[in-house]
């Protein structure tokens, strides 16, 4: 039984396409077709149900995948056991939320070159839907997102750390000489948010909406700290996870609402799809990610 064989099946699991994944792992279609074929042979049972272009897991399919892994893994650790990390390469594929990204990845590559300097990174950031999809189709090794705990089933969670969510202003604003508030008192506030996929943007929107406030932003983007610098120089409100806004809040440049019935928190993760087998490569990121965001977060 090949491990060239075993890595393109996992790769099938997790795209469900043979033609991505052909073009993922660089063969032709007809060669993952012919891998998946002889493992199906060796295996004396069929992996995929084959019905039109839908490419679906037969019980057997399932039931080889942790064994698939772990012989892919192992092969992996193998290979690498006697290498320097100096010495490994490769290309490691990561996505992160903007406001993730603008804390987050500078240090941690950095960390991260002295101790792989021949590993090629490649960065994607975007919003958490579309880095959990670019990760369902293997283009991403792993993500930095912030969002509700994901299910086991499909995903493994590397590492999660639960922030607050919350509404900010700018100093000036005369929400700020309250002591307390209630969603009620925004209803006629400007805000800026970020993209309104953004779970915890859902989330407020609905706990609005439960009080018949129609929520109008004037501004959408993706970046939290140009969202927290325009609020600091304008009459406006925005709500980010707390991480975001400490700093400037300390400063005096915005100010966090002290809001009685709105109470949210979201999670910041680092994340791989279930099926991802994990190399010392995607680990040593993880490592760094996890050191980085332990050492900012514990300073704010």
């Amino acid at each position: 039984m090949e491990i060239r064989n075993l890595n393109t099946f996992l790769q099938v699991v997790s795209i469900k396409n043979f033609t991505q994944a052909a073009k993922i792992l660089g063969y032709s279609q007809s060669n993952v077709s012919a891998q998946i074929q002889q493992l199906e042979r060796e295996v004396g049972a069929p992996l995929f149900n084959r019905i039109g272009r839908q490419v679906t897991l037969t019980q057997h399919g399932e039931e080889l995948i942790p064994y698939a892994q772990k012989i892919v893994a192992t092969a992996l650790l193998m290979e690498n056991f006697l290498k320097s990390k100096e010495s490994l390469g490769g290309t490691l594929r990561i996505g992160m939320v903007e406001s993730l990204y603008e804390i987050l990845f500078e240090l941690s590559l950095l960390r991260y070159h002295q101790h792989f300097p021949n590993v090629k990174v490649e960065l994607v950031v975007d919003d958490t839907a579309t880095l959990k999809n670019r990760m369902q189709t293997g283009v991403l090794d792993f993500a930095c997102l912030i969002a509700e705990p994901l299910p086991k089933t499909q995903w493994h969670t590397w590492y999660s750390r639960k922030e607050d969510i919350v509404v900010i202003a700018n100093p000036g604003n005369h929400l700020c000489r309250q002591n307390s508030l209630t969603l009620s008192d925004l209803k006629d506030e400007e805000f800026i948010l970020m993209e309104l996929t953004a779970p915890y943007i859902v989330t407020f929107q609905s706990a609005m909406s439960a009080q018949n406030i129609t929520l109008r932003p004037f501004l959408t983007l993706q970046s939290a700290n140009t969202a927290t610098r325009l609020v600091s120089k304008g009459n406006f409100l925005s709500v980010l996870p707390q991480y975001t806004v400490v700093q400037a809040a300390k400063q005096g440049d915005v100010v966090i609402l002290p809001i009685t019935d709105f109470c949210d928190s979201s999670y910041v993760q680092t994340v791989l799809h279930a099926n991802k087998v994990m190399t010392p490569q995607i680990e040593g990121f993880l490592q760094e990610i996890q050191a980085v965001i332990e050492t900012e977060t514990s300073r704010l």
